[in-house]
Parts: structure tokens; C-alpha cells; sequence
């Protein structure tokens, strides 16, 4: 309380401490009169005031600045938070803000450099090329006569940003204990993984050794580039580095006039994503277009590495674990991969979540996905809502990677309307698996498939025994005509299922045994192998008939 009582004197503190109480107050009111109202206008009510609770927010962020702006962008791709009429609203909220005068900024950059512009560069552009909430870019020549960026932090801006947070700290206090939020989400996990990514930004040597990790990892892999850092002019404070002509990676018609291959372009920002995520563990955060620039040879410029994201080990094996699902069609394994990620909470009704599932792997067929089945209004209502209606979260420290996912297959469809993602990854895999070792992509698929196979063997080794048992008399029945006919056909049926299962078995172990002498060879029996031993024991002799659950209809008793 006294900590508010402080805060309360501050003007910032009161402006986005008072619209959250009117927020909060709305909700409040609505509660307690919706009772007067039928279903649909409730809904309707709802639909209104989270509309215009949106607008008023974007308006006030891009007033304010500082972390506000950061905040709305932050959670516009928290589905599981926010209902679809804020996302959309703030999912367009830009960073960009009127800049500080430049005898301000050059003033910081003299102060960190400790010495004259003039001294310092051949000459300075005094208009600012970009301006965000923390900080701006001005471009120069230095004395050599090579052309840079150099990215000023706002002066002032570490006070602001840590008002900010006081402030988000009062809001999520008050909403855990006034709201029923907290029921449904961990607003601290939130709290902590926003303030984390922030508190980042607010360091450009961060940000250089971010940039330097990057081209480190992308020296070999043709088509991707970074700025140069110019460490000797690289402060907290103040980053030089090296400016990179080119055009916004979503600039269609500009593309089209430098006679850019599109299609590459996509599948070069694709693949450099799996990189990223299935081998360094360590990816660009904030993928949106005005970061990707695209230079006269269709080479891709990753720039402003303020937001970077890591994926753990623990995660890439999850990761792995449901693409094999996903390429095996099997909606349970998906499901299970999810909750291993952390994506479900534990009332989360994984059978209905099952028949979505279902739904979008529908739209695979032949061994490719066809996005235009779900890319359609109707089909991508239906499934935000579930997900916003059934228990499910984004996991802590996966919302940049959720959200930059989600952006970079934006602009690959936007870059090329057939954008396929199975086809796209084959070479990947591919070149994956024909590595050297030492590849850490190729250690977690290796250690997936072995993880699979091993839950698979014992199944069958029980089959086998039960086999056994009946064959010699261990296990004695003595049915009715007709079962004894369904036990035979049953029982013709499982033996082939084994004979098959041990031919897969077989395929399995050869293909390891010879995978030192050749990686390809030995992969392709391994994988054909492991792909016949869980089919068999995926197969059923005939379709069982299930009692339809409540939620979806038919009777109960």
C-alpha cells in the first residue's frame, strides 16, 4: 500500500494505473448485470467492451511510449490470456514513436563515446532513420568511409522503464487478488519472462554479443546475413554497427522490381528458422518484417537482436517429438507433445482437443500440407476459440517463440501462396541426417527415434508372449463356435501383425548396425523400419464402437 501511495504521485503511474481500474471496473459491473441479459447479448456486451478497452490501450501506449507499447505487443500473442477482439486490435500495435530531439541524441552519443561527433564520424544524419519506444537510429559515415547504424538508447529511458514495471507489478497484484485471472494463467511467470526480455534491451552489448553469436552460427548457411559490430564505438548505451541497405522482407512489389525469387526468399527464412530452433537453441525473438531486409542479391539481413529467445534441450525433444507426430497423423501424440511442452493445464479436455487435432491434420494429404484447408475465416474462428475457451496456455519463456513462429510462417505465405511446410523440410532433414556428427538437430531426432522404438518394442514382446502362452496350452479356453471363428480370425490377424512387427524390428537393427558405415543407408532402414513395427502396432482388425462423449452429443445415463 505504500508503495502505491508513492506511485501515486507520479502522472504516468496514475494514467495506466487508473484506465486498468476502468477496465477492471467494467468487467466487474458487467458480472453482476449480465444476469438481466440472454446469452447472446451478453456475449455481444463482451464483445464490445473488450474492443474498445483494446483501442483506448493502443491509443494510450503510442501517447505514452516506454514499456506500454512493448506490453500490448507482448501479450497480442497471448491467446490464452486475451479473447480474439484484443489480439487482433494489438497485434497490429506498433513500435514506433516520435523521436527525441537529435541534439539530445547527440549529446548521449558524445557522453558514451566520450568525445565530438565530429571527431568521431566523417559525418552524422541528424533525422533519425527508425525511432522506438527505447530507443532511435541514426545513420553515419565513419572516417574510413564505411556507412553505419547507430542505435542511441533514450535518454532517460531506464527510469521510465522501471516506473513501468512498478506499475505492471501494482496491476498484476491487484488482478490476483480481485480477479479470477490468476485461475486460469501465471501472471508472475508472465511478470518475470517480460521483464527479463526487457531488461535485455535495455543493455546494447547484449545486443552486439547477440548479433556476434549469430553470425558466428550462420557463417556457412548461404542466403542469411547480420550487421558487422564496430566494438570499439559499442557502449550499454550506444550500438555502431553496420548499415544495411535493402527493402522489408513483406515489400511485395519492391521484391518483384529487384527481380527477388520469392519462393527461395521463403523457403531461405524457413529453413533458417529451423536452424535456429532445432540445432542452436537460440533464436531471433521479434521476426517481424521491418527486422528481416532483403539485399539486391535476395540475401536475408537479420537486424535488431535486442529480443533473442533460447530453447532448451528438454524443449527440442518435445519439438521433435511432436513433428513425428504430426508426420504420423496421430492426434493422441500431438496432444501428449503439447502437454509435454507445456502447453495444457491439467483440467485441459485433451478429447476434445484430440478432434481439433483431427481437424487441422485433415488438411495434410499426400505428404504435404495444404494451408489454403485451414487458412479460411470460418475453420480459424472455430479453432481460436477452443483455444481461448478450453484450459490452454502458453507456456513461461515460450511466448516469443510462439509468436515468432506464428510471424515467420505469416510472411512465408506471404511470399509464396503454396508455401508448402513438409516440402520445405525434407531437404532439411535430409542434410540433417547426412551431417557429420556432432550435429545437435541430428542428436535429438537420433535420440527421439530411439525413445519411440523402445516405447513400441515391449508392446510387441507382450503380443509375442500372449502367443506363446495360447499356443501351449499355458492359457486354455473353451468358447462358442462363433467366438472360437473371431478368435481365429483374431488370432490370424495378430500374426501377421508380428510377422511384419519383427520384419520392422529387423529393418530397425540393420539399419543401426550399418548407420556408422553409412548415415543415409542406415537412417532410411532405421526409419522405414521404426515407421512398419509402429504401424503394426497401431492396427486394429476392426473399428470399435465408443459411446459418444456428453459434450459432443448422443444420450448418457
Amino acid at each position: 500500500m505504500r508503495e502505491i501511495t508513492r506511485l501515486l504521485f507520479n502522472t504516468r503511474f496514475r494514467k495506466t494505473f487508473f484506465m486498468f481500474i476502468g477496465f477492471f471496473w467494467q468487467f466487474w459491473w458487467l458480472g453482476k448485470t449480465k444476469k438481466f441479459l440472454d446469452k447472446e447479448k451478453a456475449s455481444q456486451k463482451y464483445k464490445a467492451i473488450y474492443t474498445s478497452q483494446a483501442k483506448k490501450f493502443a491509443r494510450v501506449a503510442v501517447e505514452m511510449g516506454g514499456l506500454i507499447i512493448k506490453l500490448g505487443q507482448f501479450v497480442s500473442s497471448r491467446v490464452d490470456i486475451l479473447p480474439k477482439e484484443y489480439t487482433d486490435i494489438l497485434s497490429e500495435l506498433q513500435d514506433s514513436v516520435a523521436p527525441v530531439k537529435s541534439e539530445v541524441a547527440v549529446d548521449r552519443i558524445e557522453e558514451e563515446l566520450s568525445g565530438k561527433i565530429s571527431d568521431l564520424f566523417a559525418s552524422f544524419d541528424q533525422e533519425p532513420v527508425a525511432a522506438a519506444s527505447l530507443g532511435q537510429v541514426h545513420q553515419a559515415v565513419l572516417k574510413n568511409g564505411e556507412t553505419v547504424a547507430i542505435k542511441v538508447m533514450r535518454p532517460e529511458i531506464e527510469a521510465t522503464v522501471s516506473l513501468d514495471l512498478a506499475t505492471l507489478k501494482v496491476l498484476i497484484a491487484f488482478a490476483r487478488r480481485f480477479t479470477k485471472v490468476s485461475r486460469f494463467v501465471d501472471l508472475k511467470d508472465v511478470y518475470d519472462e517480460f521483464e527479463e526480455v526487457i531488461t535485455e534491451e535495455l543493455d546494447y552489448m547484449k545486443e552486439a554479443k547477440n548479433i556476434e553469436a549469430f553470425q558466428a552460427s550462420f557463417s556457412e548457411f548461404l542466403g542469411v546475413t547480420t550487421p558487422k559490430v564496430y566494438w570499439e564505438l559499442t557502449t550499454n548505451k550506444v550500438l555502431v554497427m553496420e548499415f544495411i541497405e535493402g527493402v522489408k522482407i513483406n515489400e511485395m512489389d519492391k521484391l518483384e522490381e529487384a527481380s527477388i525469387d520469392k519462393k527461395k526468399l521463403a523457403s531461405i527464412l524457413y529453413l533458417s528458422y529451423l536452424k535456429q530452433l532445432l540445432e542452436d537453441g537460440f533464436f531471433h525473438a521479434d521476426p517481424h518484417p521491418g527486422n528481416l531486409l532483403v539485399k539486391n542479391d535476395g540475401t536475408i539481413a537479420y537486424i535488431d537482436f535486442g529480443m533473442v529467445g533460447k530453447v532448451s534441450d528438454l524443449m527440442k525433444e518435445n519439438m521433435v517429438k511432436l513433428a513425428m507426430s504430426i508426420y504420423l497423423k496421430d492426434a493422441g501424440g500431438i496432444v501428449e507433445a503439447f502437454d509435454d511442452l507445456g502447453f495444457l493445464r491439467r483440467q485441459a479436455d485433451k478429447t476434445a482437443l484430440s478432434k481439433n487435432v483431427k481437424m487441422v491434420l485433415s488438411s495434410f494429404s499426400e505428404g504435404s500440407f495444404d494451408i489454403e484447408k485451414i487458412n479460411n475465416e470460418g475453420v480459424l474462428e472455430e479453432l481460436r476459440e477452443f483455444l481461448y475457451e478450453q484450459p490452454f496456455q502458453i507456456p513461461s519463456r515460450m511466448t516469443f517463440l510462439g509468436k515468432a513462429i506464428l510471424t515467420v510462417f505469416s510472411i512465408c505465405n506471404g511470399l509464396d501462396k503454396d508455401f508448402d511446410i513438409v516440402t520445405n523440410t525434407k531437404p532439411y532433414i535430409e542434410n540433417v541426417m547426412s551431417s557429420g556428427e556432432g550435429n545437435p538437430a541430428k542428436e535429438t531426432v537420433l535420440d527421439q527415434v530411439k525413445n519411440t522404438f523402445l516405447k513400441v518394442i515391449p508392446a510387441s514382446r507382450k503380443v509375442l508372449h500372449l502367443v506363446d502362452q495360447l499356443e501351449s496350452g499355458e492359457i486354455c479356453m473353451q468358447p462358442s463356435k462363433a467366438i472360437e471363428k473371431k478368435f481365429l480370425e483374431q488370432q490370424a490377424f495378430q500374426t501377421r501383425k508380428i510377422v511384419y512387427a519383427l520384419f520392422g524390428t529387423g529393418l530397425l537393427i540393420s539399419g543401426a548396425q550399418i548407420f556408422a558405415a553409412n548415415d543415409l543407408a542406415g537412417m532410411i532402414m532405421m526409419v522405414s523400419g521404426g515407421f512398419m513395427t509402429i504401424l503394426q502396432a497401431g492396427r486394429k482388425s476392426s473399428p470399435r464402437r465408443r459411446r459418444p462423449h456428453p459434450k459432443f452429443g448422443g444420450r448418457s445415463h
